[in-house]
């Protein structure tokens, strides 16, 4: 086709088309994909087959950790998916977890605090100390790091026959006995007080307007003194309460140290040495999921 354009005569050219091609087969394939992995997980959920939900919450883990598998894919893609009801599946997988370990780890105890989020207590006596907490979907125990460094340092002294505040309480009770020392002496400064008042008021009198330069040197020293001695007297006011706040401390050290003796002797009675306890909670993943991947084979869930 030939059009004018100012006059001029110019063919004509037509537009070219967009052609997009079909994706439907790709994208067909994407959305089953997701839908089938939803449905695995609701399966397993209402099957109470928690292996399989560790399986399909990451494939990788559980193909380097269970399966002995040298290299695995991530599933990740997938997984996201359930990313918000990590707290609905935390809760559902620490019904069974917590049952395994209270007999693995019989002396921790769990409180779920909200939904999904187990706190981690170590012991039943009394003052038994917050440890951490514990998060089924990883199978593991995220111990307080300065909680379980005292567990450890503990564990390091009883080796050599010593308790974790063992020097703090020796250094309290020295601290005591040198307060105490100050109350035992009040008689003693009462009498010096005596006999510098006298000595300072025989001074005065001798040299009365007209005292020489050694004299009032001598009187200025023996006024320092009576400060030193007045200063004394008013820490002395303060020993008790503060004997009675470093008791209160020792008091405390003590405490701890016998919960923390308790906890070494729940792990050794457990575990037998403190090292096996470590690995134990290292390799807990493997450990429980594995067992729950026998009782699948054995026909169990």
């Amino acid at each position: 086709m030939i059009i004018k354009i100012g006059g001029v005569e110019m063919e004509s050219t037509p537009y070219i088309q967009t052609d997009l091609p079909s994706n439907q087969s790709v994208l067909q394939q994407k959305l089953q994909m997701k839908l089938d992995y939803l449905t695995s997980i609701q399966s397993a959920v209402v099957a109470g087959d928690d292996r399989q939900v560790y399986e399909l919450l990451d494939s990788q883990k559980y193909d380097l950790k269970i399966r002995q598998k040298s290299e695995a894919e991530i599933n990740r893609p997938l997984s996201v998916l359930v990313d918000d009801m990590k707290d609905e599946l935390s809760h559902h997988l620490g019904q069974k977890l917590i049952n395994y370990l209270s007999e693995k780890f019989p002396f921790f105890y769990y409180e779920e605090t909200k939904l999904g989020v187990f706190q981690l207590y170590f012991g039943n006596w009394w003052d038994r100390r917050h440890f951490g907490i514990l998060d089924p979907l990883s199978v593991k125990f995220i111990f307080n790091d300065d909680e379980y460094e005292k567990l450890v340092k503990a564990v390091e002294l009883s080796a050599r026959g010593q308790r974790y505040n063992a020097q703090v309480i020796e250094d309290t009770t020295r601290a005591n006995e040198t307060l105490q020392k100050i109350v035992d002496e009040q008689n003693q400064r009462d009498a010096e007080r005596t006999q510098l008042l006298a000595q300072l008021s025989a001074s005065e009198e001798r040299g009365g307007l007209f005292g020489n330069r050694g004299q009032s040197e001598q009187r200025e020293v023996l006024k320092e003194r009576l400060k030193h001695l007045d200063s004394a007297d008013a820490k002395a006011q303060t020993v008790p309460a503060l004997i009675a706040e470093n008791n209160t401390q020792i008091l405390n050290y003590s405490k701890e140290d016998t919960i923390l003796i308790y906890e070494q002797r729940a792990i050794t009675d457990t575990f037998g040495t403190f090292e096996a306890f470590q690995q134990a909670v290292g390799n807990l993943y493997e450990e429980y999921v594995g067992s729950l991947a026998v009782a699948s084979e054995q026909g169990g869930v």
